[in-house]
């Protein structure tokens, strides 16, 4: 990852920097009465406003949305507050009140004791068209600062659960939150939300508000009830294969729910949803976004693909759910989980934990027990456990188990909460869905789906299942489960779209393993390897991989390998290599293929510490294993085409070049080269 190139993103609460206005003297002057500073009171900070300095306090926005001084905002502008005052355009400051919050769209409802005026709302806005961000920048009070409409409809930024963002150019900064977008004539398109900014913490002309009609939506519940209810078709949706992508983008129905409007309207397994009223769908996250812009007395018409046939289905979302569909549907409510009403009940068995790692996850698998990675809590022996109540304190449980789990007893976890059982049983059909912690939204989430590339090596100990499942930081030591809910498997990392899980029958032997005369001996052992192995690695990382020194280089071997960990095999292997301890890098990645043999992941790296040793003939092996379980993997082909030339097996590499051409032709025109006049091989490090 090359660091300068990062972006970061930020939430528009109140940050210092130098402020940069714009005039803007087409805009009426009286456009600046409707929106409001917002000055909320953040423990142990001080309050905007009053003559406290910019920069020392927190600050926002907020756009007036309807009489009798209601005024919506960014609800992460006043999450933490213990008090809300605003102030108007000509200086007086207001107390507010706290009407409603909708976290999945990161808006709030204020009240003020003073009606003030609404700005007209602007017809959809076209590329292109102008755009002006009014609101308290970087807590200087009202600016205004224009560009254009860069792009309507944005549903994957990734900062909410629920997005339906108008993306501009025009300047928008830390206080911005809430303010208002508008159009040339002063007319409202929509409410500043958030921004992609530079590590130097300042605008890009990537910003983000949402956009009127979703404002309207979430605003119409909040003053009506202070919650807001989203309709549910009762699917689960994923994404297209790469190959359906060359034909039609979409969002494909994973599953159904029984009793559910999509399964009475008709719709099936497979169909590859192209459009939902009017608005074209190019994602799952796509459908969120149309859908949460429907009420529940109104109904929705899907354009579908099914069998080369395109055609259109009313949904209908009656108030009364029929007892099936209620029971089967997808959660009411929390549009961030566009899956079978089984599986989004997995998240309330699924809980942040911090350890030895300040994040991750751990799953629920008894009344008092929960079980993470080892990777997660290492040497500690306790666990943080952050539930919706508050936190909790879990005690590491010893077992003889030598694998990356640890299990942790907490009491007082939810009485209502789901707990998972192991299954004893996996088949290695149907999609798998990772459910853990997403740092980013600060809630527990499940992912994409993904099937299994391969399961355990039948003559593996710690053998791990192969999926797709996509996984991130934050997910290690959630559940992977299955399309009825049940558990198969810890998550455990990965990435490229290869990510790994400890089987749920290795649960059931940590579980065995609590009764055993060495479990304290065991699980000391393997902790404390693991940590010192960590300490050596972060020790070595700070550093440059050529200024790494003999003796670090052997006691990360060393640690490492004690360890028996293979995420700790793949990580260290690969700071040996960059610091050029090739056969060190060697010994560990091939002790990560012993312990998983079926482990893409590891067959890669070793594979690329043997090419920087020049261990071609050697490379044969384990090339021939991820072209055979990677077919569609670019990577792995040209890893696989690089063997097979520089290791005298041209078969090998005509056979990764063949299937190169179907997965990348771009690539494989590179690739036909390379093998037709192939460079001198690499001098070894």
């Amino acid at each position: 990852m090359i660091r300068s190139l990062l972006v970061a993103v930020w939430l528009l609460t109140f940050v210092t920097a130098n402020p940069h206005r714009l005039s803007a003297q087409s805009l009426p002057e009286d456009v600046l009465d409707s929106v409001v500073s917002v000055l909320p009171v953040w423990p142990g900070k001080p309050q905007g406003g009053g003559g406290t300095p910019p920069g020392a306090a927190p600050e926002g926005s907020g756009v007036v949305v309807g009489k009798d001084g209601l005024v919506a905002t960014a609800f992460h502008v006043i999450e933490p507050a213990e008090r809300i005052d605003v102030r108007l355009a000509d200086g007086r400051i207001l107390p507010a009140e706290l009407i409603g919050q909708d976290e999945a769209s990161d808006i709030a409802l204020l009240k003020v004791p003073e009606d003030l005026p609404l700005l007209e709302t602007a017809p959809h806005p076209s590329l292109a068209s102008r755009a002006c961000v009014i609101s308290n920048a970087y807590g200087l009070g009202l600016s205004v600062t224009c560009g254009v409409v860069s792009a309507r409809h944005v549903s994957n930024a990734g900062f909410n659960p629920v997005e339906d963002f108008i993306q501009t150019d025009a300047a928008a900064n830390p206080g911005s939150s809430g303010g208002a977008l508008v159009d040339g004539e002063g007319r409202l398109v929509g409410m500043v939300s958030a921004i992609f900014a530079s590590r130097a913490e300042t605008n890009i002309g990537v910003n983000f508000a949402v956009s009127s009609a979703l404002l309207a939506r979430v605003i119409e519940d909040l003053s009506a009830t202070g919650k807001v209810s989203y309709v549910s078709a009762g699917w689960g949706l994923e994404n297209p294969s790469r190959a359906e992508l060359q034909v039609h983008a979409g969002a494909k129905i994973a599953s159904l729910a029984s009793g559910g409007p999509a399964q009475q309207a008709g719709l099936k397994v497979g169909d590859l949803i192209l459009a939902l009223n009017d608005r074209t769908i190019r994602s799952p996250r796509g459908v969120i976004s149309a859908l949460a812009l429907v009420r529940h007395w109104e109904g929705a018409s899907v354009t579908v693909l099914r069998g080369g046939r395109q055609f259109s289905i009313d949904l209908q979302f009656p108030d009364q759910v029929p007892v099936g569909a209620q029971q089967d549907r997808s959660d009411v409510g929390l549009p961030d989980c566009p899956y079978a009403h089984v599986i989004c009940r997995t998240r309330q068995a699924v809980f942040p934990v911090e350890s030895f790692d300040p994040l991750a996850s751990a799953t629920r698998i008894d009344t008092d027990l929960l079980v993470t990675n080892r990777h997660v809590v290492a040497d500690r022996t306790t666990v943080v456990v952050f539930t919706p109540s508050g936190p909790l304190r879990g005690e590491v449980i010893p077992s003889s188990y030598r694998g990356d789990l640890a299990l942790i007893r907490v009491d007082g976890l939810p009485e209502d909460g789901a707990v998972l059982t192991p299954a004893k049983h996996i088949t290695g059909k149907g999609p798998l869905h990772a459910v853990g912690a997403d740092i980013a939204r600060r809630q527990v989430r499940v992912f994409a789906p993904g099937e299994v590339i391969l399961l355990p090596a039948t003559d593996a100990e710690l053998g791990r299942l192969h999926i797709t499942s996509r996984m991130q930081p934050g997910v290690s030591g959630g559940a992977l489960v299955d399309s009825e809910g049940r558990l198969v498997g810890i998550a455990a990392g990965g990435g490229e779209g290869r990510f790994e899980a400890l089987p749920a029958q290795d649960v059931l032997t940590l579980l065995a393993g609590r009764n055993t005369p060495d479990a304290l001996a065991v699980h000391g052992a393997l902790g404390r390897a693991l940590a010192l192995c960590s300490k050596a690695m972060e020790q070595a990382g700070a550093n440059p991989a050529s200024e790494i020194e003999a003796d670090l280089v052997e006691r990360i071997s060393e640690t490492c390998q004690l360890s028996r960990n293979q995420g700790q095999y793949l990580e260290a292997g690969r700071l040996l290599g960059m610091a050029g301890a090739l056969e060190e890098a060697i010994t560990l990645h091939q002790a990560a293929v012993d312990q998983v043999p079926n482990s893409l992941n590891a067959r890669l790296s070793l594979l690329t510490s043997m090419q920087l040793a020049g261990r071609y003939e050697a490379m044969l092996t384990h090339a021939r294993f991820v072209l055979e379980n990677a077919p569609q993997d670019p990577r792995a082909l040209r890893i696989a085409i690089q063997s097979g030339v520089w290791g005298g097996d041209q078969a090998l590499a005509r056979q990764a070049l063949a299937q190169m051409k179907e997965v990348d032709a771009t690539q494989a025109e590179a690739a036909s080269r390379f093998i037709e006049s192939p460079p001198p091989k690499p001098i070894p490090r």
